[in-house]
């Protein structure tokens, strides 16, 4: 088989997780803080570089659990995007595909690998940029709550963050976390009984 090659700048490719739990009523994300250069000390979402003849998703399942000790199910990943501005890196052009993990409650990590330590943070507080962040894994977050925004209003993956049963205030609580004060409490109520994402299994109770 004759191989073909091309004359074209070739980035190097890499894969982040955006890896989410929800604990004590309040949505929360899993960082490292890095153990290497670039952005030693930094915190920044577990990833990194994909191997040879492996796809991102791999990538990203391996390095998840390489860095936090986390398992990640690669089936229930869900793709955030691309994101490839060619200074994103100092060490040259890498493009990342970030991807969303959804987590039980009871979900621990541990720091292993390029991580010095693992911390689970405030949703809010990292997307409302209280946190500083490496590379451009601030601009990762924001479209990762673009994103968990459509999700919310077409998909039950979110609402499996909260266990089963769950109560319409927790739920409630979940969506104030991507919508803000918007969600009243009989409004939402009222939607979560119409639509077809959740299954009534007892007084306020439901599963996703």
């Amino acid at each position: 088989m004759t191989a073909h090659t091309y004359e074209y700048p070739r980035p190097a490719l890499t894969a982040d997780v955006i890896a989410l739990r929800w604990r004590h009523q309040r949505l929360e994300v899993l960082l490292i803080k890095r153990a290497t250069e670039p952005f030693m000390g930094a915190l920044a979402l577990p990833g990194g570089f994909v191997d040879q003849r492996e796809s991102p998703r791999g990538a990203a399942v391996r390095e998840c659990l390489e860095e936090t000790q986390v398992t990640v199910d690669a089936e229930r990943l869900i793709e955030v995007g691309t994101f490839g501005d060619p200074d994103r890196d100092p060490r040259g052009w890498t493009v990342s595909v970030a991807f969303i993990a959804f987590l039980p409650s009871e979900t621990e990590a541990s720091a292993q690998d390029d991580a010095q330590e693992v911390l689970w943070l405030s949703w809010s507080e990292v997307l409302g940029g209280e946190h500083a962040l490496a590379f451009d894994h601030h601009h990762i977050i924001m479209a990762t709550h673009e994103r968990l925004q459509r999700e919310s209003l077409t998909s039950s993956e979110l609402l499996k963050l909260l266990g089963e049963p769950f109560r319409t205030r927790h739920a409630r609580f979940l969506y104030r976390q991507l919508w803000g004060d918007r969600v009243s409490p009989r409004a939402f109520k009222a939607w979560l009984r119409k639509v077809d994402l959740v299954e009534r299994t007892g007084r306020a109770l439901f599963r996703a």
